[in-house]
């Protein structure tokens, strides 16, 4: 059984789709938000106790989303996490969701994106987080070398050349990643891939051993505006604005005596 990096999934009943998250990274990222919530308590209990969580193979994915299909109805996949570029299998993975007929997107920092490309069905959806455009904030910010922003770069040009819907994500980070820095981030997106690419602004979560705060809801607001200079669909993501939606269901893992909803 081929083995994955895929720690925890998620189901959505608003939208009958599931988060499946990936353990794998190879960026080192400052304000990860992964180290204050994991995203899976099983991971982050593990992690605290010095054990590593558990993993799902191949087959068991195959498993727990084709029974999710049956018994609670499945449209769509969104794959993220840590990065999941960086899993071995995730081609292998992809044809389990290729089976399932269900829609995918793709949650990256677009380093690897050019090895998954042709693993993806054309029309999924790739969203690209640029940490930042400037090639020194972003090896400061990710633990990368300055030059490897130009592969991120490329790679998104090259998903929209294979035919996959590409969205762009950036954090607004006050004091390093500011409006101003969103707005050129939305004038090179908008000259490079059109003024029509959908654009994220996310909300920074502070994080330990980070030396930023959270942004307020104006800031975010300016940073929108700035960018819907240069493109159509720019949208905040963030506390101050987001409404939890249905139920969600805890899929993987399962703990003893746990039910499969939550």
């Amino acid at each position: 059984m081929a083995g994955t990096s895929i720690y925890n999934i998620t189901y959505f009943d608003h939208d009958e789709s599931v988060y499946v998250q990936f353990l794998a990274c190879n960026f080192a990222c400052l304000g990860c938000v992964r180290r204050r919530y994991p995203g899976c308590h099983i991971a982050e209990g593990a992690a605290k106790g010095g054990a590593a969580p558990e993993l799902l193979d191949v087959e068991g994915l195959a498993d727990v989303l084709s029974e999710a299909r049956r018994t609670l109805g499945l449209r769509r996949a969104v794959l993220g996490g840590w990065e999941p570029t960086a899993d071995p299998q995730l081609c292998n993975v992809m044809k389990v969701l290729a089976n399932l007929n269900v829609e995918v997107a793709l949650l990256t920092n677009g380093y690897l994106l050019d090895r998954a490309l042709d693993c993806l069905p054309r029309g999924s959806t790739v969203e690209v987080g640029v940490k930042s455009l400037d090639p020194a904030r972003f090896s400061s910010y990710t633990g990368r070398r300055p030059e490897d922003l130009g592969r991120v770069l490329e790679n998104m040009e090259l998903a929209l050349r294979q035919g996959l819907r590409v969205v762009v994500e950036t954090v607004l980070i006050p004091g390093f990643n500011e409006a101003e820095d969103v707005e050129a981030l939305a004038a090179y997106v908008a000259s490079r891939l059109g003024a029509g690419t959908p654009m994220i602004v996310d909300e920074y979560i502070p994080v330990p051993g980070a030396p930023w705060r959270r942004p307020t809801l104006g800031e975010l607001e300016e940073a929108r505006r700035r960018a819907e200079r240069h493109l159509k669909g720019v949208v905040i993501r963030s506390s101050y604005t987001m409404r939890p939606k249905g139920r969600t269901y805890t899929l993987f893992p399962r703990r003893r005596g746990e039910a499969t909803r939550s």
